[in-house]
């Protein structure tokens, strides 16, 4: 057996194992944010304490941020509850299809997000001309105007069309897609900003 097969053999076997590993993690699905795997987690009072994967140190998020905790065997405690006092106004069903919308935006609208923040990159380097003093004004106003821009509901960009015409699906995919461009624009417009300054200042030296 040559060393090249070796090497494939044992790489073969380290996945394996951390793919089990994975697959026996419980999940803790949350509204907002991306899902955590967990190794343990208790709930006391109104907040869930849990310890990440691979981690031995505990944390604790607030329980109304929090909507199931799904295990390893695929069942699911459904943690959340209906509270307008906690601004959660919608009920379990619908705020299921509200994080499916967000996760779906994750995983797919990334392409469209970074042209965003590609877009940033140039108009920070523009701005970088005008000074550190106007030139901010570039990157607050990029950010502000993609931020507040439509998303895009298609399927290229994740959009499940069998869930158009649900509401809380689209309220969730529309959330995290314009979450991601407003970030990507940001940091675009910022290092575009300082890679401009960098540029300058070696020019005029």
């Amino acid at each position: 057996m040559n060393l090249l097969l070796k090497a494939k053999l044992i790489f073969i076997c380290i996945f394996s194992v951390f793919s089990s590993l994975l697959e026996a993690q419980d999940t803790l699905i949350l509204i907002d944010r991306e899902p955590k795997l967990i190794s343990t987690y208790r709930i006391e009072n109104d907040q869930v304490l849990y310890v990440p994967f691979e981690k031995k140190k505990e944390r604790i998020i607030e329980i109304d941020k929090v909507y199931s905790v799904r295990s390893s065997s695929k069942s699911e405690l459904i943690i959340y509850k209906q509270d307008s006092l906690e601004n959660n106004y919608l009920n379990a069903e619908q705020m299921a299809d509200y994080i499916l919308g967000q996760r779906d935006a994750r995983i797919a609208y990334g392409k469209q997000a970074t042209k965003s923040g590609a877009g940033g990159f140039v108009l920070g380097f523009i701005g970088a001309a005008t000074g550190i003093y106007y030139g901010p004004i570039f990157i607050i106003g990029y950010t502000a105007w993609k931020g507040a821009s439509k998303p895009k509901y298609k399927t290229e960009f994740g959009f499940d069309k069998k869930f158009a015409k649900n509401p809380f699906y689209k309220e969730g995919f529309g959330t995290m897609a314009k979450r991601l461009v407003s970030r990507r624009s940001a940091l675009g417009s910022a290092t575009g900003f300082l890679f401009g300054i960098g540029t300058l200042a070696l020019v005029l030296q």
